[in-house]
């Protein structure tokens, strides 16, 4: 009987993964167009948010490269896909039929899209976040059988209620500017006292989110929002005024010094002409002091022969007496 069970083992084993090769086909790339996705205060998480009655819609790209099972030869089948299925975790299913089915050859990609409305909060509860799959339906070439072996899933669908919905995305744009404002040096006193009232009603918001209270977290967001675009319309005005009083200021300095400047200069042309005057003065007084000296030395050469004169004069009686005696 052990000896069954053993030999009976690997052939279930082996089974199995004959059935898991089957799936060789896969979704390759899965998106939601034109959602909403950001961080979520009252779910703590990011999610990918349609509020409800409005169309949600998904893409997905198909890659048929489904291959027979062992044995060898395994070949690649053309598929003919006959529905795109979507089921949600609040108990309804999404189809999406072909009829005719979309053939698909070996290896080749197609892509699909499928939408529907979102139902609302009563039929897909706001209190918690919903999980998702996609099936592709097909039957391989040749064979009868439907097939939902290839899929994707995910865990992030949130429905919300109108007020959630609008907090949702006011808190959003909120949360990535007012962190960048408030760090901002502000030249006008009210300007500071607006951003510190716009800082209060978003935690406010904030804690109102997390509890769920979203119609008062809007609330308070709105009124944050208020008070940051006046904190930035003030801040604005005081900062254009402060730029132009200090354009001014620089302006009536430039003025100032080119004045001092040409002020200086002609200080300086005075200073030089005053200097040539002086110069012209002291040119005059050194030319009449030579004059002078000149003068001095006529008197003195002049001086010079009347004593050589009269000593002359005085020796000539002296001779003629000495002849006489």
């Amino acid at each position: 009987m052990n000896r069954k069970i053993l030999l009976i083992i690997p052939l279930l084993l082996s089974t199995v993964l004959v059935v898991t090769n089957h799936a060789k086909a896969s979704i390759e790339h899965f998106a939601w167009t034109n959602p909403t996705i950001s961080e979520d205060l009252y779910y703590g998480r990011t999610v990918v948010a349609y509020k409800e009655g409005t169309r949600w819609n998904i893409s997905i790209s198909v890659y048929n490269d489904y291959l027979t099972p062992p044995p060898p030869p395994r070949v690649y089948l053309p598929i003919n896909i006959t529905a795109i299925k979507v089921y949600f975790d609040w108990g309804e299913w999404y189809n999406c039929t072909f009829s005719p089915p979309v053939h698909m050859n070996p290896l080749e990609v197609k892509v699909f899209s499928i939408w529907n409305f979102t139902p609302s909060i009563t039929v897909a509860p706001e209190t918690w976040v919903h999980t998702y799959t996609v099936y592709v339906e097909y039957i391989v070439e040749g064979e009868d059988v439907h097939r939902m072996d290839w899929y994707w899933s995910g865990s992030n669908f949130a429905v919300m209620s109108y007020w959630h919905f609008e907090c949702f995305q006011l808190f959003n744009k909120l949360k990535n500017i007012i962190g960048g404002i408030t760090s901002m040096p502000l030249n006008s006193t009210e300007a500071r006292i607006l951003l510190a009232k716009a800082s209060i009603e978003y935690n406010l918001g904030r804690q109102y989110y997390i509890n769920g209270a979203f119609e008062d977290a809007k609330t308070h967001f709105a009124y944050a929002e208020t008070y940051l675009n006046e904190a930035l319309l003030v801040g604005e005005e005081r900062g254009v005024a402060f730029e132009d009083a200090m354009l001014s200021y620089y302006n009536a300095m430039t003025k100032y010094y080119d004045a001092l400047a040409n002020a200086t200069l002609k200080q300086a042309e005075a200073e030089l002409k005053q200097a040539d005057a002086g110069l012209m003065q002291a040119n005059a007084a050194l030319n009449n002091s030579y004059g002078w000296i000149f003068f001095g030395l006529g008197w003195t050469l002049i001086g010079i022969g009347v004593i050589v004169y009269g000593f002359r004069k005085t020796r000539i009686p002296k001779t003629e007496a000495t002849q006489t005696a």
